[in-house]
């Protein structure tokens, strides 16, 4: 194995439950050796190809009209990304009627409420608000449902079952309204707080569960695409859209829809809508930015040789706090800094308890140590420090809490008991949705509904031809086992550890003591999906070809062909 020329640290999360808190970090350390690599040129330079733009089309409704367009190629191998709009929105003028579809009937025991939303005439006036739009409580509250318990809402009970992004990987709006509790009065006890907290209709069980964890592993990465495949890996979502993300808006919120000024539509934020509720901008730090954070620091250091890293994860779920920590390997011997040294600069180590609202916080930082992290003034082989920088990301939290945390970790790479305290203790009020099982949303369509099957037929339809639109099926492939991921509009070549250059064709020579690159099997990249055919005795099959260009002897993993039922 190459001998590291650079180790950095980074703690991130591992989703223990649905809602929990974490604290990410990454610092930069250096080694002493260096190895001769095989340098042959970087394929020419991709450039974004957009297709033409779609005709305007004005809805009679929303009086908006709309136009949209394809990506045919993403930028790679340093040429120019994707960073433009595929969608715009203009306020128009519509030549026809709106044709609304018909409220659903109530019937003569049920209360209608103004938005034409249905609910049990019980519910009116009982002082929680049912009809979305409240209008069922413009009146004296005549029997509560929790008699005279004045109960709130939690937190965690609001914000479960939130939406994600396949993209992005991160919490979007939610389709349930947990503010709605059906005249019930279902209640759990919150130990953060001491108080009892009211259940949502939407969710049947809501546990907090306090449990303490400490686990020791080692991941030691060779260089920043290992370290940035996993990274990508663990924040993907179970929807099938391979290593694509899109953590930037590439089309505004519209705005100025009154006026005609052209604006651009949103992609996945949006506003609360009736019956759910908006997670933008309510999440202290949120985790688009952070990860969108992690990964461009990290992929920065893909072009840099002779760099690599440890990784410290942890996690805070709820009233649990759990760390893993790595050893350092012996590159660092010289300056007589241990692991332990590294992982109390890094808040490794140290141990928390969440109970009853207040964190007790414990460890033991020796500064001087960490000066012999920090110092970039101090002198050794490779002429740096051995930490040369610190990468944060924190997930939950107060905003000033995290922003304080997050600011001593990145300026000063150690992080000081108060601070970590002041953060710790704000868990319960601002948590963060870390993990969830998702579902398609096509799932929440009642089959009552008047024309449901279309309607679960569009959603299936608008949901693939999205993933299929931001994809690495547009990438060129890589090199020696390289693997593809797509971010923010350009494609990305993550080399094995042996390998580099933008396409992974460079060989380190000294790898492994071979001076010979070794055997490696050539994987193609696979194009875009074809449109399904026509339904036939009830299947319908789609094909796609297998991309090796700049290959030889080069094969894809997986079927050209796949089948479903219609």
């Amino acid at each position: 194995m190459q001998p590291p020329q650079t180790v950095q640290i980074d703690s991130s999360m591992k989703t223990v439950t649905s809602l929990q808190l974490a604290l990410c970090g990454l610092s930069l350390i250096s080694c002493l050796s260096e190895g001769a690599v095989q340098d042959l040129p970087n394929p020419p330079p991709v450039d974004c190809v957009w297709g033409r733009w779609s005709e305007w089309v004005c809805d009679n409704c929303t009086k908006i009209r709309r136009r949209s367009r394809s990506i045919e190629a993403f930028g790679q191998f340093g040429g120019q990304a994707c960073r433009g709009s595929i969608g715009e929105r203009l306020a128009c003028i519509p030549e026809g009627t709106c044709e609304a579809p018909p409220p659903p009937g109530c019937s003569p025991t049920e209360f209608i409420c103004e938005s034409g939303q249905c609910i049990k005439m019980r519910f009116k006036c009982n002082g929680d608000f049912d009809c979305d739009d409240g209008s069922d409580e413009d009146c004296e509250p005549v029997r509560k449902p929790c008699l005279s318990l004045d109960l709130i809402n939690s937190e965690h009970g609001r914000r479960a079952g939130y939406g994600i992004n396949p993209l992005s990987a991160d919490p979007r709006q939610n389709p349930f309204n947990n503010d709605y509790f059906g005249g019930s009065c279902e209640r759990v006890r919150n130990p953060s707080t001491g108080i009892m907290d009211r259940i949502p209709y939407n969710v049947g069980v809501l546990n907090y569960k306090t449990e303490i964890k400490e686990t020791v592993s080692r991941e030691i990465y060779e260089d920043s695409n290992t370290l940035l495949n996993e990274i990508l890996t663990e924040i993907s979502s179970d929807v099938r859209v391979g290593l694509s993300f899109k953590f930037s808006p590439s089309e505004p919120p519209m705005s100025g829809a009154e006026t005609g000024t052209e604006t651009g539509t949103g992609t996945g934020t949006g506003t609360g809508s009736t019956g759910g509720s908006n997670l933008s901008g309510n999440l202290g730090i949120e985790p688009q930015v952070e990860k969108k954070n992690i990964v461009k620091d990290v992929s920065s250091y893909s072009t840099i040789k002779n760099k690599s890293f440890i990784r410290v994860k942890g996690s805070i779920q709820l009233s649990t706090y759990r760390m893993r920590s790595d050893d350092l390997k012996d590159t660092i011997e010289e300056k007589k800094i241990t692991d332990r040294m590294i992982q109390e600069c890094v808040k490794v180590g140290i141990s928390a308890g969440v109970n009853a609202g207040s964190a007790d916080v414990s460890g033991n930082i020796n500064t001087e140590n960490c000066k012999k992290l920090t110092n970039t003034t101090e002198n050794t082989k490779s002429g740096k420090a051995v930490v040369d920088r610190v990468i944060s990301a924190i997930y939950g939290g107060t905003p000033e809490a995290a922003a304080g945390m997050k600011t001593q970790l990145t300026k000063e790479g150690i992080l000081d008991m108060m601070t970590f305290q002041t953060w710790a203790k704000s868990i319960g009020e601002e948590p963060t949705l870390m993990g969830s099982e998702p579902e398609p949303i096509y799932t929440l369509v009642p089959l009552e509904l008047p024309n449901a099957n279309d309607l679960v037929l569009n959603i299936k339809r608008a949901s693939t031809e999205y993933v299929a639109e931001y994809s690495s099926c547009k990438c060129k492939p890589c090199q020696n086992g390289g693997t593809i991921a797509l971010i923010d509009g350009e494609c990305l070549c993550l080399c094995p550890p042996t390998y580099g250059g933008l396409a992974c064709q460079n060989y380190n020579l000294k790898s492994k003591n071979m001076d010979t690159p070794p055997a490696v099997a050539q994987i193609g990249n696979w194009g875009c999906w074809s449109s399904y055919s026509e339904c036939v005795g009830g299947k319908q099959s789609r094909t796609r070809r297998c991309n090796t260009e700049g290959l030889q002897r080069a094969s894809c993993v997986g079927e050209s062909i796949a089948e479903e039922y219609c």
